[in-house]
């Protein structure tokens, strides 16, 4: 087996140089080459091996020198730095966590060209694992001062997860894409680990540009309206059969809507399409797809009132959610984009709180596009693109949403609610949502909805929970539970 070795790599692939990358801006690969306290290993100096045996990838040859060179000189800042091209991973090695000499943990950091031109994938025919990229569990305190810039992470339907990244704090995270994870499957990308309840949390992280993608497709535009006999489902009338084609394996289709707590039965279907064109990919072989033509009837239902009951059709492959924030807190986060067609499009578990999270923007017609379950979350300014169901679902105690605004193609909206204050079981108990506005209109949007139904304007949000200046989102431009103007008192 051909093998560069380390000495070899000092005079071909690294460079050394002199501070740290300031956090929070753009890492310049040359500017950062120049900087003589760190040291840069390079994935095009290196050339892929294969043998009758074994294959061994530029990217982790790279890797195991690097990883080599960091643990033998933890003090000394360390990076990867990847192609302006994909390149493929077969080791099943997590990043290092090395011990610094003022107790502080160190990793490799990683740095490419940007998201769109450096692709770290995993190959075909490797064994699967939980995460594409992941740190080794460390036990004795949390990795600091890393940069991850300008990549993507491709599980190419292989492994659990694109990324993992678990006991990290005060490092940056920047322009960074994790998918592909397999079906089924829990998450794209998670922060912190709940499991691990010190050891896995990760603290004041800058997170900018991150992204959770499937890329095998999802369909778009079909619109199916459900016929109601008796309460229960007797058929469906196809209004439009998309604009962009949907695969026969994932696309899917199921009843929505305020009127689903009246349901002792939800109704299921499945869709049903016409066959155009066909794609193939490495692991989950050929994906056939086609426009809806219809859908078949597997479970009729009982429901109480069907006025309020629609149908949401969504295509990809199914992941849970696109980004888990496990156990993340005191971080500022910038520009999160889930796109997948998933459950959940982020999901902020209990653990992760106190975060400030600004211009979320989630898309693909996720069934709930955010979810926390958290308590003091700040997210201002998202951008809610064709929400399924909820745009926001609320589990958690507190949090706010302000200046966030909903958009949808009101060709294809099945009539989704803007936020859910789930109230019940200590739920959603000192929630603030305000200036919530919309770019569309539709009759059928409901603004804000509780454990116990939706509210109109004028309803009493649950004790505790403030509303001010939310959007009817009807055409009327109404604004309901407006900010209450307190009259000065005159001396």
């Amino acid at each position: 087996m051909t093998r560069l070795s380390l000495a070899l790599l000092f005079l071909t692939g690294t460079i050394h140089g002199q501070s740290h990358v300031p956090w929070g801006q753009i890492t310049d690969i040359p500017a950062l080459a120049a900087q003589s306290e760190n040291t840069l290993f390079y994935v095009s100096s290196y050339t892929s091996v294969y043998t009758h045996t074994a294959v061994h990838m530029d990217y982790d040859l790279a890797r195991r020198d690097a990883d080599a060179f960091l643990k033998a000189h933890p003090d000394t800042p360390t990076y990867l730095v990847l192609n302006p091209a994909p390149t493929q991973t077969c080791d099943d090695v997590p990043l290092p966590t090395v011990a610094r000499g003022d107790g502080s943990l160190a990793t490799l950091s990683i740095v490419g060209y940007g998201s769109g031109l450096s692709y770290i994938q995993k190959r075909p025919g490797c064994n699967p694992t939980a995460a594409t990229l992941s740190f080794a569990q460390a036990t004795n305190g949390a990795i600091e001062n890393a940069t991850f810039q300008g990549f993507s992470i491709d599980a190419n339907h292989i492994d659990a997860s694109g990324c993992e990244f678990h006991g990290i704090s005060q490092s940056t995270f920047f322009d960074i894409a994790c998918g592909n994870a397999r079906p089924e499957a829990d998450h794209e990308m998670e922060f912190g680990n709940a499991g691990e309840v010190t050891e896995g949390q990760d603290s004041s992280l800058r997170l900018y540009n991150l992204k959770a993608f499937d890329s095998v497709g999802a369909g778009k535009g079909a619109v199916l309206t459900p016929m109601w006999q008796n309460g229960s489902l007797a058929g469906v009338t196809l209004v439009n059969e998309g604009t962009k084609a949907y695969s026969h394996q994932f696309s899917r289709v199921q009843v929505v809507g305020p009127g689903l707590v009246t349901c002792s039965i939800v109704p299921t279907l499945t869709p049903t399409l016409s066959t155009t064109n066909q794609a193939v990919f490495p692991v989950i072989s050929t994906v056939i797809y086609g426009f809806i033509t219809g859908a078949t009837i597997v479970n009729a239902g009982k429901c109480g009132d069907t006025t309020q009951l629609y149908l949401l059709i969504q295509d990809g492959v199914p992941v849970m959610t696109g980004m888990k924030f496990s156990n993340m807190t005191q971080s500022q986060v910038w520009n999160l984009e889930p796109t997948g067609s998933m459950n959940f499009g982020e999901a902020w578990m209990p653990l992760s709180g106190n975060n400030s999270i600004i211009g979320e923007h989630p898309y693909t017609n996720q069934t709930v596009q955010i979810a926390d379950y958290a308590s003091g979350n700040r997210h201002i300014n998202t951008y809610f693109d064709s929400p399924g169901v909820y745009g926001a679902a609320l589990y958690g105690p507190t949090g706010s949403f302000t200046n966030a605004v909903f958009s949808w193609d009101g060709a294809s909206y099945s009539g989704s609610s803007g936020y859910l204050l789930n109230d019940s079981n200590g739920g959603a108990s000192e929630w603030r949502i305000a200036n919530s506005q919309c770019t569309d209109s539709s009759t059928r949007f409901v603004a804000v909805t509780t454990s116990h139904g939706p509210l109109t304007n004028g309803d009493t949000p649950p004790a505790n929970n403030v509303l001010e200046d939310i959007e009817i989102c009807d055409g009327s431009n109404a604004v309901a539970w407006p900010t209450p103007v307190i009259p000065i008192s005159q001396p």
